[in-house]
C-alpha cells in the first residue's frame, strides 16, 4: 500500500484561492451557497453539497433545467474539514506503521547474526603492541607454517640478536618443506651478519632478493596470516597488525610479488664470500629519495644506512655532476637520465645536459 496523499487527483486544489476566501465568507454569512462555487472549497471540504429532496429535484428540472447550477452548499467549519481530511491520512499512517513493525520484527533476529559476523571479521585484524608481543605472535605463526613463508625487510641489515633468534626457526620451517622467499633492500649486501644469515637460509632452499624500491616490512605465512607494522605519530615501530582477512592477505601478497619480480637475486658462490654489492643501485635509490625531497635522516631510516653514508653518496654524485646544491643535482640527474634503470652512475652528465650556474 502506498503512502496516502491528500487527493489522488494531481490537479486537486490544496490551497484556497482569493475568490474561494470571499465565497466562503459569504456562505458563512448567508448560511449556504448555490450554483457554481470555487472548486478549492469543495476539494478541501469547506463546502458540503446539500442533498436535494425529491420535490426540489423535480422542481429544479421543471424550473428551467438548471440541474447542477441549483445545487446548494453548506459551509463547514475548518476544524471539521481538517479532521475529515486527516482521517484517511491517519489511517494510512497506522497501516504503514503496522507494516514497519512487522518488518522490524522480521529483521530483529538477523541483527544478532550480523553483529556476530562483524565481530568475527574484526577479530581477523588484531593489533599487536610491544616487541615481545609482536615477536611471540610471529614466531607462533612461523612454527605453524607448512607451505609458504614470505618476508620483506626494507632496512637492509637486521639486528644480530634477531637474526640469531630467527635462524633456527627458519631452518626448521625449511625442514618441513616450507618454501621461503625473503626480500631486502640493496643495502643488505654490505651488512655482514645479514649476508651470513642469507647464505645459511639459501643453503636449505630459501630464495633471497634485494631491490632498490622503497617498501614496507611484512611477513606472510601460508596465505593464512600476515603481519605488517603500524607507524605511530611518535615513530615507534613496536606496533603491528596480525591480519587474517583473506582479501587483505591476497592484496599484500600481490604487492610482494610485484616487488619480487623487480628484485635482484642474492647468490653465493664458492669463489666469493659475498654477492656483489650493487653499489650503483644503492646510489640510485638514495638519489631518487633525495630528489623526492627526503632528508638524509629520512633516507637513513628507510634504507638502514647511517646518515653520514647517505651524505657521502650524495656528495659524490654532486661532484660527479658538477652540482652545487641539491636542487641543481636533481636537475642534472634528470637531464642526464641517471636515475633510469640500467644507466650507470660512474660517468658525469651527458653532453646535452647543461650544468646550471648558481645555487
Amino acid at each position: 500500500m502506498g503512502i496516502y496523499a491528500i487527493n489522488d487527483d494531481e490537479n486537486a486544489c490544496t490551497t484556497v484561492c482569493t475568490n474561494g476566501l470571499a465565497q466562503y465568507r459569504e456562505a458563512l454569512r448567508d448560511g449556504e451557497l448555490a450554483g457554481d462555487v470555487p472548486r478549492c472549497l469543495v476539494s478541501l471540504g469547506l463546502l458540503q453539497p446539500l442533498k436535494a429532496t425529491g420535490s426540489e429535484a423535480g422542481g429544479g428540472a421543471g424550473a428551467g433545467g438548471r440541474g447542477e447550477s441549483a445545487v446548494r452548499y453548506l459551509p463547514v467549519p475548518p476544524a471539521i474539514a481538517a479532521m475529515t481530511l486527516a482521517h484517511p491520512i491517519e489511517q494510512a499512517i497506522e497501516e504503514q506503521q503496522s507494516v514497519l513493525d512487522r518488518l522490524t520484527a522480521a529483521l530483529s533476529p538477523m541483527e544478532a547474526v550480523y553483529r556476530h559476523e562483524q565481530q568475527q571479521r574484526e577479530s581477523r585484524i588484531q593489533p599487536l603492541v610491544g616487541e615481545e608481543t609482536i615477536n611471540a605472535a610471529t614466531w607462533l605463526a612461523l612454527e605453524a607454517c607448512t607451505d609458504q613463508l614470505l618476508t620483506a625487510h626494507p632496512r637492509g641489515g637486521r639486528p644480530v640478536g634477531l637474526l640469531a633468534e630467527a635462524l633456527p626457526r627458519v631452518l626448521a620451517a625449511a625442514g618441513r618443506g616450507v618454501r621461503q622467499r625473503s626480500l631486502y633492500s640493496h643495502t643488505m649486501r654490505s651488512h655482514g651478519p645479514t649476508l651470513a644469515y642469507a647464505e645459511q637460509v639459501t643453503g636449505v632452499g630459501a630464495e633471497v632478493r634485494t631491490v632498490g624500491i622503497a617498501f614496507e616490512q611484512l611477513i606472510v605465512c601460508d596465505r593464512a596470516i600476515a603481519f605488517i607494522p603500524v607507524h605511530t605519530p611518535k615513530g615507534s615501530h613496536a606496533h603491528a597488525l596480525a591480519i587474517r582477512e583473506p582479501g587483505l592477505i591476497d592484496y599484500i601478497i600481490h604487492t610482494f610479488e610485484g616487488l619480487w619480480e623487480q628484485a635482484e637475486p642474492v647468490t653465493f658462490k664458492t669463489s666469493q664470500t659475498r654477492p656483489p654489492r650493487l653499489t650503483s643501485e644503492i646510489q640510485r635509490t638514495i638519489l631518487k629519495l633525495m630528489v623526492n625531497g627526503h632528508t638524509d635522516e629520512a633516507i637513513s631510516k628507510r634504507l638502514g644506512l647511517s646518515a653520514r653514508s647517505i651524505g657521502t653518496h650524495i656528495k659524490r654524485a654532486a661532484e660527479l655532476f658538477g652540482s652545487r646544491s641539491r636542487a641543481e643535482l636533481g636537475y642534472n640527474l634528470a637531464k642526464a637520465g641517471a636515475l633510469d634503470i640500467g644507466c650507470p652512475l660512474t660517468t658525469g652528465p651527458r653532453v646535452d645536459a647543461p650544468v646550471l650556474s648558481g645555487s
